[in-house]
């Protein structure tokens, strides 16, 4: 039954994986991608392990590692056989006094799985035994290869111009969408209407028809007019005043004129089937109605991707991008870790690409266009319909003028309420959410660790400029006063020396205030940023570690398969699961990092935009002044900073957390404080602060004397 159940399972392994062959990924596919040359995280295993980990049933090199693993073998092996003989004999000796082969428990399997547990634990002529080849092939092959596909395909769709999160339409992009749909759906619609009116006899109105190409198109009759949409030719001069030289930006009006040549062409036809649909529910009550919102966004998603990309390429945006590229198929997924900047950025529409939306015109139907009943008709269901779309935006989309759920909307800032309570609720929801981390304003969304890095670099600036003002302008007040007017002017009131002893007395809590403000500018500048590398190379380390004891204990994984008559091999099910560890943690390290990419820009919008809220629902019915001010601002700042802490440690800590849902228990995170350590090492750098500088310690000599006079 047992027998069954195994064999049971792996027929429906082999089910589900029909679709991953199917997509063209198999087991050479895996080996391919894990035998890169130049593969750092395959470059450590060979330092560590020498040839076997290429060649592994053929003498190499020996190393260190691999001569102790042979004498490590023949102890095991010696042992194991002594043991195997012991329980073999005391097996058959009482199965001939039960007169049955297999005591209670026991399978036509046991003796199987013992005698192969015994084979796997015989060194190959490399030294090592199969089954530390079998634990070393899974991490060499499996997990490598795993790891890098999964790398080179992020790496190629940032290549193609997705980035990492899905990011909104600019509000004209989508108005601009929404006018050339309108256009086409009033032109199909008259249409419709023209060629049923006169179907008996010869039309006199002509036909509703679209102009034009390459970016600029008209529809109409020569009498009524749909809309009008074109991309403005570009203005010149421009760009040479900006930045000094001339700056061929033809390749972004040819991206803008095919962005604009296929949204044309998609929303015609989508502007075609919704009349076709609508007609048919009227008529006939048949079919169904496609949801014009949905297929409006995605045209202004598309039209917006395509220019972006030229933007890209016109601001060198792409040659880092390149290089990440060509590193990660270079160095593999090992590497995936210092890249994280350029793949949170990458791809990142700017508030060009919102200035870079068609051109459009609505419909002016005063000439001849029929009875325009059929039209109105049409637009009322289009009305109706996307009042209700069942569409959902991505998170932080601003809402354009022309949304139909705008109208069912309140503005946010509407829970400012009240005289005394709304200024500072609104200077403080401004000063923490106004800086966003990117380059567009018609996004809401926000990445706190690049924001909190851009308000460490403006607290570093600013207090370098402080502090150089402050020492500048002390020596200025010093060298005036050792100067001749300043021992002429003690004769009657030296102004040198009295700004000179206001300094010195505003040293201590300005020397306070400059230390705090170094350290807090240095850990969001330096130690926040680099978070998620600290915990890439915490998962690092311990990936190494896991093959190094997965080697290890290879051995003795074989010899739970030698069980006693009490043991029935129960103690072999975790070194599969460990197998299974060896093979997978490399792709879930991978996995992690993306997961906490995206989880922090989820994370850290969803801040931004109920960060207002709770400042009004917590301070309604008191006045909030400077010091809570400062205080909610410091409660923004570190729920922004611990959730990059604690997010990014899924790159360490997912392979731990999958592996245990799998019945086995997680590595012992031998790195799993470095972290803790970084921002102990820059919390040091900065404690110096809470001690203020210049101040002398004087003691209260009125206080009761305790001394008992004893000499």
């Amino acid at each position: 039954m047992k027998l069954l159940k195994k064999i049971q399972a792996a027929a429906l392994l082999c089910a589900a994986s029909c679709p991953t062959l199917a997509a063209g990924v198999d087991y050479q596919t895996i080996s391919d991608a894990a035998q890169k040359s130049g593969d750092l995280s395959r470059q450590a295993l060979v330092m560590i392990f020498g040839d076997v980990v290429l060649t592994p049933f053929q003498p190499g090199q020996p190393t260190l590692i691999g001569s102790l693993f042979a004498l490590l073998n023949g102890v095991l092996c010696s042992v194991a056989l002594a043991w195997f003989l012991i329980v073999t004999l005391k097996t058959l000796f009482k199965g001939g006094q039960d007169g049955k082969v297999f005591s209670a428990g026991r399978s036509m399997l046991h003796p199987v799985m013992s005698f192969a547990g015994f084979i796997t634990l015989i060194p190959t002529a490399s030294g090592w035994s199969l089954s530390q080849l079998t634990m070393l092939w899974a991490a060499s092959t499996m997990g490598i290869g795993g790891a890098n596909l999964l790398t080179d395909k992020a790496a190629d769709m940032i290549s193609s111009g997705m980035s990492l999160v899905v990011q909104p339409a600019a509000p004209p992009t989508r108005s601009a969408a929404r006018a050339v749909f309108e256009m086409n759906l009033c032109k199909y619609a008259t249409n419709r209407e023209l060629t049923g009116l006169y179907q008996d006899g010869q039309a006199r109105t002509a036909l509703m028809q679209t102009t034009g190409s390459n970016g600029n198109y008209s529809t109409g009759n020569g009498s009524a007019i749909c809309g009008t949409a074109r991309i403005p030719e570009p203005a010149k001069g421009v760009m040479e005043s900006m930045f000094g030289s001339s700056v061929n930006t033809d390749s972004v009006t040819d991206a803008e004129r095919t962005a604009l040549d296929t949204m044309q062409s998609t929303l015609d036809a989508a502007a075609q089937a919704y009349v076709d649909a609508y007609l048919s529910r009227r008529d006939r009550d048949t079919g169904s109605m496609a949801d014009a919102e949905t297929t409006i966004q995605r045209a202004a998603a598309a039209y917006e991707t395509t220019v972006n990309n030229a933007l890209n390429k016109l601001n060198y945006k792409d040659a880092l991008q390149g290089q990440l590229t060509s590193q990660l198929k270079t160095y593999g997924w090992i590497s995936l870790g210092a890249w994280y900047n350029t793949f949170a950025t990458a791809n990142s529409k700017t508030n060009s690409v919102a200035n870079a939306a068609p051109v459009t015109s609505g419909a002016s139907l005063h000439g001849e266009t029929g009875t325009g009943d059929l039209y109105q008709q049409v637009i009322t269901a289009y009305h109706s319909q996307t009042q209700n779309s069942p569409y959902t935006p991505p998170l932080g989309t601003q809402s354009a003028k022309d949304d139909s759920s705008a109208a069912s909307k309140t503005d946010p800032k509407a829970i400012f309420v009240g005289f005394l309570q709304s200024p500072v609720q609104r200077l403080t929801n401004f000063l923490a959410t106004s800086a966003k981390g990117n380059n567009s304003d018609f996004s809401n969304q926000v990445n706190p660790l690049i924001k909190m890095q851009t308000v460490g670099d403006y607290t570093l600036g600013a207090t370098e400029i402080a502090l150089t003002a402050y020492i500048s302008a002390y020596g200025i007040a010093a060298a005036a006063d050792h100067s001749l007017l300043g021992k002429l002017g003690e004769l009657t009131q030296n102004p040198a020396g009295t700004a000179k002893d206001i300094l010195g007395m505003l040293s201590p809590p300005f020397y306070f205030l400059m230390l705090l403000l170094f350290a807090i500018g240095f850990s969001l500048a330096v130690f926040l940023p680099a978070i998620p590398f600290l915990y890439w190379m915490v998962g690092a380390f311990n990936w190494i570690v896991s093959v190094m004891v997965g080697c290890a204990a290879g051995p003795m994984w074989s010899a739970t398969h030698l069980g006693a008559e009490e043991d029935k091999g129960s103690r072999s099910a975790y070194g599969y699961i460990f197998l299974i560890d060896m093979m997978l943690r490399p792709s879930l390290m991978v996995l992690g990092f993306f997961f906490a990419s995206i989880a922090v820009m989820a994370g850290g919008t969803l801040l931004n935009l109920l960060f207002g809220t709770a400042i009004a629902n917590a301070n309604a019915d008191s006045i909030m002044g400077i010091v809570k001010l400062v205080g909610w601002l410091m409660m923004y700042a570190r729920i922004a900073t611990f959730g990059v802490s604690r997010v990014f440690g899924l790159q360490a800590t997912l392979a731990d957390y999958v592996i245990t849902f799998l019945g086995g228990a997680g590595m012992a995170g031998v790195m799993g404080g470095m972290v803790d350590d970084v921002k102990g090492m820059f919390a040091a750098a900065g404690s110096g602060s809470r001690q203020t500088p210049g101040l002398k310690s004087m003691p209260n000599r009125q206080a009761p004397i305790s001394e008992d006079g004893i000499k």
